[in-house]
């Protein structure tokens, strides 16, 4: 039996700040080995070239589904040295055992970001059995900072449609209920298109602040949605989704 695990490629855009989820790696777990595939998304990537998004080095191909029974190298250049402290001190602060299965957990705890671009590793949304479950940062933080000060670790959100927002008739907000019913962000792309989906269909969604970032004050949201007997069409969000099933 194989087990598979997904992690979604970020390239945040220059001018627009956006997460563009340009592609998507995952890592198949065999008996007696391990293969990653690397693949392109390639309607996000038309929409993120505007912005001057480029293929990867040595992944270069846009059509073409690359397999390795290695982490391909211009990921694994985004880890620390397996024998350096910061990595030492990761595998046993995670009580992880395999340097490669120790890689892994470290793209998806750190996101891989380096100073030199913009790309950053995401956790997709989670489905085991009816429960989905999500973990992200809170778009559009630059413009609401200033009305959510008083935001804190635990406190819950709502999630409601922006019917009125003139740029994406699928914005999903991020409300807090408890400081006067105040705009805390959006849901980031392309999550958001799962949370309409929802929320059109009857669900209603709520949510918690499981941090604060020190630096900027920016909240990670999460959410855990228990699914009910409405049909939703996860099929054109799928490359986004890890079922666990």
């Amino acid at each position: 039996m194989c087990e598979t695990q997904k992690l979604l490629l970020s390239w945040r855009g220059p001018q627009s700040n956006q997460h563009y989820f340009v592609g998507c790696l995952t890592r198949q777990d065999g008996k007696n080995d391990k293969r990653y595939t690397f693949s392109y998304n390639q309607t996000i990537v038309k929409e993120a070239e505007k912005e001057g998004f480029r293929p990867l080095i040595g992944l270069s191909d846009l059509n073409k589904e690359y397999t390795n029974d290695k982490l391909f190298s211009i990921f694994e250049r985004r880890l620390p040295n397996k024998n350096r402290h910061v990595f030492q001190q990761f595998m046993k602060d995670h009580q992880l055992n395999d340097a490669d299965e120790a890689a892994w957990e470290y793209l998806k705890e750190t996101k891989g970001k380096t100073a030199t671009d913009k790309l950053s590793f995401l956790k997709p949304v989670y489905k085991h059995n009816d429960t989905l479950s999500y973990s992200g940062e809170i778009a559009g933080w630059s413009y609401t900072k200033g009305q959510n000060e008083k935001l804190q670790v635990n406190q819950p959100v709502k999630l409601i449609i922006d019917e009125t927002n003139p740029k994406d008739r699928k914005a999903v907000e991020v409300i807090d209920q408890v400081h006067g019913h105040v705009r805390v962000g959006y849901i980031q792309k392309p999550f958001n298109q799962l949370f309409f989906k929802l929320l059109e269909a009857g669900y209603d969604l709520e949510g918690h602040i499981t941090s604060i970032d020190p630096s900027d004050s920016r909240p990670t949201l999460g959410i855990d949605v228990a699914l009910q007997n409405q049909i939703i069409d996860f099929q054109a969000l799928s490359y986004f989704i890890d079922v666990t099933d």
